[in-house]
Parts: structure tokens; C-alpha cells; sequence
């Protein structure tokens, strides 16, 4: 299992797809994007759509000011091409212009997280939640996907749970708690959470990868079987794909 939470890279792909500011984009959605690896930066800016085309435009979202609007779409634009050090400049623009722009210290975070600045990035997705007061849900997933990664299993269950509760409909977030759970050695909870998220959204490989390894926790080495090769018709070339194949997943 260490070689599965070994890394950010897909990490990096999944909390790089922004919900929509309600949190209701649907499964097959974010599931399409994952596949295609291509986020969509420039529709989930929850500043730009705010403006006079929400039916209840809050005073808040009224008050940022175009400049940091701006800047915020430079920043996306930026990470969005792949280049999360150039958009970090941007994004630090963006909230010096305002303080309170909490979707910005979300976007921070995802960018320290594809430079591999887990401290960094942990920080910002904090100050994302404090600055929102905890109701935006999309640094809840990216703190507790990193707490995970951490194997910080503790501390990361409640804060997946509260970022399900924003956002109930996310596939990959009901991912992350399972991940959780199996962290926590709660392998029934984190069984039954992953295989629902399977069926929901079956071109999602991550939860086949982990009911491998729950099965093979359990020494169950047919159903093992069946989940990785599960994985690898999903995920043939991706960046654990290659270990998947070698024997002894523990």
C-alpha cells in the first residue's frame, strides 16, 4: 500500500477539478475530466460567474475587486498549463487585491501541491477553510487528500466528512474517505464506500486500486485480482500502473 499513497501526481489531477460553487457538478462530469486530465479553470471561477449572473449575488462576491478577479484568472490560466510556479504570482496578486478571496488560498495550495510543497500547500488550503469560515468544500478535499498522503488518517477523516457534507455529490471525495477509513484499519467501512464510488463512477480507477489492497489485507487474492485488473483497464499507463503489475501491493 505504501507504493499507492507514495505520491501527490494523481492527487494533484483530482483536486485540480473545480466544482461548480454550489458543489453540484455531476459525477460523470468530474469523471470525463479526470480521464482527459483536463480541469476547467476558466468555468469554475466562482468570482467571474457571481457577477450579475447568479440569481443571489452576495455582497462579498459583489465587493472583490476586478483586479483580483484578474489576476485570479491569470493564476488558473497558469496552472492550467501546467506551470503552477509561474501562476503563483498571480494568485498572490490576487489576494493582496483581497484579503478575504479564499477561493485564491485554494488555488495556492494547488499549486504548492504540484511543486511538491505539501507544508505549503497544507497551510493554504487551511487558510482557505478559516477565510470562508468553512463553508467552501473544495479545500476540505484537497487537506484531507494531503493528510491521507501523509497517512495522518486522524485527522483527516472529519474534514472529508465536512467537505462531503458541502458537497455530497463529489465522487472522488467519497474516495478520499474511504481512504481514510482503510488508513484507520476500518477496512468493511472503507470497503463498502469504495465499491459504491466504483459503481457510481465507473471510469474513477482509484477505488479498485484500493479494494485491491483491502482484499489483499484480507488475504483474499482472487478478488485482488479482479480490482487490479480493474485498475489497469482504466489506468494502463498511468503513473502506478507499473508497480500495480509487480507483485506484493502491501
Amino acid at each position: 500500500m505504501n507504493q499507492f499513497l507514495s505520491t501527490c501526481l494523481l492527487f494533484a489531477a483530482l483536486l485540480s477539478l473545480p466544482l461548480t460553487t454550489r458543489g453540484q457538478e455531476t459525477n460523470a462530469t468530474i469523471a470525463r475530466r479526470m480521464i482527459l486530465n483536463v480541469p476547467s479553470f476558466q468555468t469554475g471561477n466562482p468570482a467571474e460567474t457571481s457577477r450579475g449572473t447568479s440569481p443571489s449575488v452576495s455582497a462579498r462576491e459583489l465587493s472583490i475587486p476586478e483586479r483580483a478577479v484578474s489576476s485570479y484568472k491569470k493564476g488558473m490560466d497558469r496552472l492550467s498549463r501546467n506551470d503552477p510556479a509561474g501562476s503563483l504570482h498571480h494568485f498572490q496578486r490576487a489576494a493582496s487585491e483581497f484579503s478575504n478571496f479564499y477561493e485564491v488560498y485554494h488555488a495556492i495550495g494547488l499549486a504548492q501541491l504540484r511543486l511538491g510543497h505539501e507544508e505549503e500547500a497544507q497551510q493554504a488550503f487551511q487558510k482557505s477553510i478559516d477565510a470562508s469560515g468553512g463553508h467552501y468544500a473544495e479545500p476540505h478535499f484537497g487537506l484531507s487528500a494531503l493528510l491521507c498522503n501523509q497517512q495522518k488518517f486522524t485527522e483527516a477523516e472529519p474534514i472529508i466528512r465536512k467537505a462531503l457534507e458541502l458537497a455530497p455529490g463529489f465522487g472522488p471525495g467519497r474516495f478520499i474517505l474511504a481512504w481514510a477509513l482503510f488508513g484507520l484499519n476500518r477496512l468493511d467501512e472503507a470497503e463498502k464506500i469504495a465499491h459504491e464510488v466504483s459503481i457510481r463512477d465507473p471510469k474513477l480507477a482509484l477505488p479498485h486500486l484500493l479494494l485491491a489492497n483491502i482484499y489483499n489485507r484480507w488475504d483474499d487474492c482472487s478478488a485482488m485480482l479482479v480490482e487490479l485488473d480493474a485498475y489497469l483497464r482504466l489506468e494502463p499507463d498511468g503513473p502506478l500502473s507499473a508497480s500495480t503489475r509487480s507483485p506484493g501491493i502491501r
